[in-house]
């Protein structure tokens, strides 16, 4: 029974030596294919790669374009700024031009009005009086004749009435230059249409003989730099013309 022993002691070494190699061959067989899965893995992260790296590529592209066109355009911008800025000056010198046409016509139709008004008398002056800012109040909205204004205006009456209608009284108002040309011209108006008045419900000298007119800051008689200058400024001329 003795030499039956080696032969039983080789066969549990050769089963074990089976069993080794095929574990070897499976972990080498997962091995792969996890090496497989890396390789798919690190390709698409390369295709990723190259996609991204093509797109930012081309928004480089435009921005640089982009980028071309703004600076190109800069010369442009800066033509049309100054090109506004010259439409800005010309609409203000045209509404300066525009201010200063309406204000001559305005005096052009108030001597229109006169010449018309005084078309049947010759023109030759036969009396005036000067009325003064002591006898034609200048006072802010407050056109009134003073006491000394209605006792000249009176005078002047007693003269005219004698010669109806063969006479026509010009009334014209002027002021300072102190506040806007506008706001001068209506107050040296107001104060000829005070005299207009006082002469027709007080004198009862026709309407119809008479006219007013206002050249505001326009011809002044005396500098408006000091008060006394400011003040002969502010004046009534009444003229009775045959």
């Amino acid at each position: 029974m003795r030499p039956l022993l080696p032969f039983a002691l080789i066969i549990p070494v050769t089963l074990a030596g089976c069993a080794s190699q095929q574990t070897l061959d499976a972990a080498q067989a997962s091995a792969a294919r996890e090496l497989d899965s890396v390789k798919q893995h690190v390709a698409r992260l390369s295709d990723a790669q190259q996609a991204m790296d093509a797109r930012l590529g081309k928004l480089e592209s435009g921005q640089a374009l982009l980028a071309s066109r703004l600076d190109s355009l800069s010369p442009q911008q800066g033509a049309l700024d100054a090109l506004r800025a010259d439409t800005a000056a010309l609409r203000t010198q045209l509404d300066v031009a525009n201010a200063n046409i309406a204000k001559a016509r305005e005096s052009a139709d108030d001597a229109v009005k006169i010449a018309r008004d005084s078309r049947l008398v010759s023109g030759k002056l036969a009396d005036s009086l000067l009325l003064t800012e002591s006898m034609v109040s200048y006072a802010y909205e407050q056109p009134e004749l003073t006491a000394g204004g209605r006792t000249a205006l009176d005078g002047l009456i007693a003269g005219i009435k004698p010669k109806l209608p063969n006479v026509f009284v010009e009334i014209v108002g002027y002021s300072d230059n102190l506040g806007l040309d506008s706001r001068n011209r209506r107050i040296a108006l107001e104060r000829a249409e005070a005299v207009r008045r006082y002469l027709h419900e007080t004198g009862g000298i026709p309407l119809d003989r008479m006219s007013t007119i206002s050249y505001g800051d326009l011809q002044p008689v005396a500098s408006n730099v000091t008060a006394e200058g400011r003040g002969q400024n502010r004046r009534i001329w009444v003229r009775v013309l045959r």
